[in-house]
């Protein structure tokens, strides 16, 4: 039933990707409306109708029932995602604009068949029918371009409007004082001229206002209530015109921006000989690109700097990182994750073994150095890539390896609520769950923390989070095999884990699960490909060991 909801989500929700489906579901749609349209037009003329009335109610009731359906399916797979949506968001979902032209576009169908259409509030009603006219903006972008044309430029329609209204007012008391004495029945009060300069704006309209100032200076007060009417159309339609053309440049851009964005895809899926070769070595999958620096960036893939960082500003697989060259020059690079979850990047594949990067987006290049240790170790991967502590928004600068939230996981926080159900989601008592960081520069290569405080020596005894074999084991190993490698292993030398707002603490004493935390130097996620893919084995194979041991 599930996988029926998301299908059927994919084809009716509007913020879905197009796919050939639900093109074709959306013409048949605008196919029924205009369907339903001229049936309404034709069904007014009387001729028509009482040779046709039979014709006209199926036509009217096939259609009626299949935006009923359409209706009932909106409601239903509205949410995809898997989440049961709240009250209130059900509540604001009926209420959006195009659920509410659905609803009224079909009750009148459902009234006429209670109620006899001699009735007039029946024949009003069913006008309402044409209703269906305006879900023409669901489908057709050239409506909405108009529409977000005017929505943008709201504020802009507002202040001019004020200051004609304004105006009109100081005029028409102006013109009352003038013309009161010469013809009082038609300039009675300030009332009468206000609304004589109104009708004036529509032409005229009704009938009202079919007589003329007759003083000069009445006359004089006319003219510029015209020149108001002139400006009354002339400068909204300019605001809107402007409004036009920027939505115009904004969907053009937006083309543009999603054009990079392709090509910043196709080249993270193709890799450098040296990246494929160091995969290669250790029986890594072809997996993407590490990153990509900006001049890279702009000199062979021929892409604007701008372009390529506002591109990265949206909410997609792509991220602006720095990288510290040994030279302690800074360089910009753009880095791929996979964005699937609030936070970042969430991958279960039912293993015994999950691999947590809390901090993706602190650390230069450790979200794709976590994401591959998990390919080489077939273990589950949750990967925050969207928050962190060295973010400069408050909302973004969220700590993910020690929170209060670990203490209370029961606190209305929609990404730590995704977070959590996640790693419960693949973490079974007994199993193993390794947090991952990016350590200071001049630090081991690699620390192992195990619940003791800062500056312990050794792996503790008591209050481990991890079973003292294992955690000894992958120690063991980790050093014998990064020796080979001139790299370093310590413990708690600078870093410690024993506060119980840890995530390791919460792993272990919540979910009754191994844990323990390693932190990885950056000059090893900097590494050359193929030391850096020896790195990754180096760690995976001291994992896999030491908890099979």
């Amino acid at each position: 039933m599930t996988n029926i909801n998301h299908k059927i989500g994919l084809i009716l929700n509007d913020d879905t990707p197009e796919t050939p489906l639900k093109k074709r579901v959306g013409l048949f749609i605008l196919f029924l409306i205009l369907v339903s349209s001229f049936e309404v037009i034709l069904e007014s003329v009387v001729s028509l109708n009482l040779k046709y009335h039979h014709h006209f109610f199926i036509i009217d009731a096939a259609v009626s029932i299949l935006f009923s359906i359409e209706y009932i399916l909106r409601l239903w797979t509205y949410r995809i995602d898997g989440e049961k949506p709240t009250v209130r968001q059900r509540i604001s979902n009926i209420t959006s604009f195009y659920m509410v032209i659905d609803l009224v576009s079909i009750i009148p169908f459902y009234l006429s068949l209670f109620i006899p259409s001699g009735y007039g509030f029946i024949r009003i009603v069913r006008i309402l029918r044409l209703f269906r006219l305006m879900k023409f903006g669901r489908y057709m972008k050239s409506q909405n371009l108009v529409v977000n044309a005017i929505k943008n430029k709201g504020k802009e329609l507002i202040l001019s409007m004020q200051v004609v209204v304004f105006l009109t007012v100081i005029l028409s008391a102006l013109l009352y004082h003038i013309e009161n004495s010469a013809q009082p029945n038609n300039f009675g009060d300030i009332i009468d001229a206000f609304v004589w300069s109104l009708s004036k704006f529509i032409g005229g309209v009704g009938g009202y206002g079919d007589f003329e100032p007759i003083t000069f200076w009445g006359q004089v007060m006319a003219t510029i209530v015209g020149l108001l009417g002139i400006a009354l159309f002339a400068v909204p339609a300019g605001i809107i015109g402007a409004g036009f053309v920027e939505e115009i440049e904004a969907i053009k851009k937006d083309e543009d921006l999603n054009s990079i964005y392709l090509t910043l895809l196709k080249a993270f899926n193709y890799d450098m000989l040296s990246g494929k070769r160091g995969k290669e070595n250790i029986n890594l999958p072809d997996l993407r690109r590490r990153f990509i620096s900006i001049t890279d960036i702009v000199v062979k893939l021929n892409l604007n700097a701008d372009d390529v960082m506002q591109t990265c500003s949206l909410d997609n697989n792509l991220r602006l990182s720095k990288r510290i060259k040994k030279n302690s020059e800074e360089q910009i690079c753009v880095e791929y994750f996979e964005n699937n979850s609030s936070y970042g990047t969430f991958v279960n594949r039912n293993s015994n073994i999950t691999i947590v990067s809390p901090h993706s987006c602190d650390g230069f290049n450790l979200g794709h150095y976590t994401y591959a240790l998990a390919v080489y170790l077939n273990a589950n991967y949750i990967s925050v890539e969207k928050f962190g502590i060295n973010s400069l928004v408050e909302e973004t600068n969220i700590n993910f390896t020690s929170n209060d939230y670990y203490l209370d996981s029961e606190q209305d926080d929609l990404i730590f609520s995704d977070f959590i159900r996640d790693l419960k989601n693949t973490t079974t008592p007994g199993s193993f769950v390794f947090s991952i960081g990016s350590s200071m520069k001049n630090s081991e290569s690699f620390h192992i923390l195990n619940g003791g405080k800062k500056g312990e020596q050794g792996l503790i005894e008591r209050g481990t989070f991890i079973d003292q074999k294992h955690i000894e084991s992958i120690k063991n190993n980790l050093e014998s095999n990064a020796k080979k490698e001139d790299q370093t292993v310590t413990t708690h030398s600078k870093y410690g884990n024993n506060n119980s707002n840890h995530i390791n603490w919460f792993v272990n004493q919540k979910l009754n699960a191994n844990s323990a935390h390693i932190y990885i130097n950056p000059e090893v996620l900097k590494l050359l490909n193929e030391s850096y893919y020896k790195s990754i084995e180096t760690l995976g194979k001291s994992i896999n060991t030491g908890i099979n041991e």
